[in-house]
């Protein structure tokens, strides 16, 4: 990726937004549409003002800043574009596809009449076999890592997996065969309801 600062594409965009086709502006964020080869009528690229190099780096009020123009630009795609879908784009790093040594979140409107209509980004990953061991690996590795994004954290609900396992994990050990059975006593009661969506 290119270095920041004057060199920068997008810095240099930004210091001449007369060459930008502006459709949408906040105090921190520009989204402009994509030039000159979109991938979609509409293609839209919402970026900070200032240098930023990855997302990981925004603070939490202007990651929703950015977010919330995002959800914007959606809007205005649907509503004014008439887009029959829309997907967004962040990218991390250049693994993870970023292109560019600056923040940008790519809005794509999608169109029934495309010819890839209805195919999701996560389909250009090939499906991978994973064991329970694995997954309980790669949820422990994740779970053991503490994140503090400067935003309440929202507690699970108390009917929530989540907020049983730490429940769980808080009580005494007698008080687990006391749950094992409430829990056992609820699935019956579910299994003798009759449900129907019809």
């Amino acid at each position: 990726m290119p270095p920041q600062g004057d060199q920068c594409i997008f810095c240099q965009l930004i210091d001449n937004p007369d060459q930008l086709r502006i459709v949408g502006e906040t105090e921190n964020f520009y989204a402009w549409l994509e030039y000159p080869e979109p991938r979609a009528r509409g293609q839209t690229n919402v970026v900070p003002k200032e240098h930023v190099e990855s997302i990981m780096d925004l603070g939490p009020e202007q990651y929703q800043e950015g977010m919330n123009l995002v959800r914007e630009i959606m809007e205005r795609l649907e509503e004014g574009l008439g887009a029959d879908g829309i997907t967004t784009a962040i990218h991390v790093n250049q693994t993870g596809g970023q292109m560019l040594d600056h923040v940008y979140i790519q809005v794509i409107p999608r169109y029934e009449s495309d010819e890839n209509a209805g195919t999701p980004v996560s389909a250009i990953f090939p499906k991978q076999e994973v064991s329970d061991d694995e997954y309980d690996e790669i949820q422990g590795d994740m779970d053991s890592v503490s994140v503090d994004f400067g935003v309440k954290t929202v507690e699970p609900h108390p009917d929530s997996q989540k907020f049983r396992e730490k429940e769980t994990d808080s009580r005494p050990e007698e008080s687990e065969d006391k749950e094992q059975d409430e829990a056992e006593d609820g699935e019956e009661d579910f299994e003798a309801r009759s449900y129907s969506w019809e």
